[in-house]
């Protein structure tokens, strides 16, 4: 039995407990990876704002860590455990959804609520670090029921300090997820395609003098469930089960306080288990990415990295174009004072896809993220993002547009509300692969 029939035909509940499960088996004994700057202290420390080095803003978290954003005051105590604060919490949102199977005509609209409860066990060593989060979804349809779905995730990181100058660290994760409607890869099938996967990842930083060396390597195991249509056939998407593997390398030399010249190089293997897909191409591929610029860390005005270089991913089929070219990874993080962070990013990349006749997907994209303290307990947040993905070989290209305003309102540290408007627009040079969609909801959220 291949092992996303195992996970599909498990209970729901069953299968996020033995998710959250094995990540926790798997990973405890394991030093973990390096990570943001928010995960190095604690998110209540004292005189610093909580607003300073925002992740990547194309990363969709859905404003999940607003409300960890606003001031000391109105942050929760947590639960004392021994070296380790637990802080747990559950949020219940009301969604409106215009366009809930992102098509360009036919649309339907639904009402979603969303039940979502999680913790974070955070570690408060003098040195190194082990935190563990484990978070759930449930989502809940009131008209188009077949959607109903439940996701989960569980994540561990860490760090293991040698001195002060030397770091390993390593990270596991395991998720359950369902694939948006608006994804390239969706099959339209009569509920949403079901994704499980495990991964890690270990590495490790070592500075002498004005030098900096980084590593890693990483693997992750990524699989696809079955659907059914609305006709009564069966979708399968065993051929897009797959292993992927990597490594990184990565040297900067400080030119002087607060800049570096930075070179960095990666590889990775992505090899699926069916030898051939269902149109006939054989997907593993071989590929590389290596880019030089400039670092930048000025105290805690302005952070971020620009680098520019070369990729190129090799597939194991003759008749798929290669694709290669320019390179780019930047994230610029700009604090101009305490109450407001401005995060911009653009990158190019190869994604996997399933379109037949392409190869891969080159991914395009640039984004801004605004977030800004109204009040100590107000924090008001906007994104907006374009990115082209031009689908290799198969002569398509979308244009996807995104924009989304936020805000979260602190009541007391164990209770908050929120809310968010959203649109989302694509175009295509396909026949029936644009769409429009727009969002709205509500959230409360009680924690400790």
């Amino acid at each position: 039995m291949r092992p996303d029939s195992v996970w599909a035909s498990a209970p729901k509940p069953f299968t996020s407990v033995s998710l959250l499960a094995l990540a926790a088996f798997c990973a405890l004994p394991a030093q973990a990876q390096s990570i943001k700057t928010q995960d190095k202290a604690d998110p209540r420390r004292a005189n610093s704002a909580k607003i300073l080095q925002e992740q990547n803003p194309q990363d969709k978290d859905g404003g999940k860590d607003d409300e960890k954003q606003v001031d000391d005051s109105y942050q929760p105590k947590g639960i004392e455990l021994g070296s380790f604060l637990l802080l747990p919490q559950i949020e219940v949102s009301e969604g409106y959804n215009s366009n809930i199977y992102a098509r360009a005509t036919d649309r339907k609209s639904d009402f979603t609520t969303r039940i979502t409860p999680e913790f974070q066990l955070r570690s408060r060593f003098a040195n190194h670090m082990l935190n563990i989060s484990a978070r759930a979804e449930q989502s809940l349809f009131a008209t188009y029921t077949d959607d109903n779905h439940l996701d989960a995730s569980t994540n561990i990181v860490g760090r293991y300090d040698f001195s002060r100058e030397w770091e390993a660290n390593g990270s596991f994760d395991a998720y359950q997820a369902y694939e948006d409607r608006g994804s390239p890869d969706a099959v339209n099938g009569k509920s949403p395609t079901p994704t499980y996967g495990f991964g890690g990842r270990t590495g490790t930083k070592f500075q002498v003098g004005r030098y900096t060396f980084s590593s890693e390597i990483n693997g992750a195991r990524r699989m696809f469930g079955n659907v059914d249509t609305s006709a009564g056939t069966t979708i399968n998407n065993s051929d897009r089960d797959r292993n992927e593997f990597g490594a990184m390398g990565r040297g900067s030399y400080e030119l002087f306080p607060g800049y570096a010249a930075v070179a960095q190089v990666e590889v990775n293997r992505r090899q699926y288990d069916s030898s051939r897909d269902r149109a006939g191409y054989n997907r593993s591929s071989s590929g590389w990415r290596a880019e030089t610029g400039i670092g930048v860390d000025i105290t805690q005005l302005v952070r971020g990295d620009f680098l520019i270089g070369y990729l190129k991913q090799d597939y194991e089929d003759s008749r798929f174009k290669d694709p290669s070219g320019l390179a780019v990874k930047s994230v610029l993080n700009w604090t101009p004072n305490r109450m407001t962070v401005v995060a911009l990013s653009l990158e190019r990349s190869v994604q996997e896809t399933t379109t037949v006749n392409a190869s891969g997907m080159v991914h395009s994209g640039a984004s801004v993220l605004i977030r800004h303290e109204m009040q100590r307990n107000i924090i008001l947040t906007g994104t907006a993002s374009a990115f082209q993905d031009e689908f290799k070989g198969a002569n398509q290209t979308n244009w996807t547009y995104d924009a989304r305003a936020r805000a979260v309102y602190a009541l007391q540290p164990e209770l908050y509300v929120g809310g968010e408007l959203g649109f989302r627009r694509r175009t295509s040079d396909k026949t029936d692969v644009g769409f429009s969609q727009g969002v709205a909801l509500l959230r409360i959220g009680a924690r400790m």
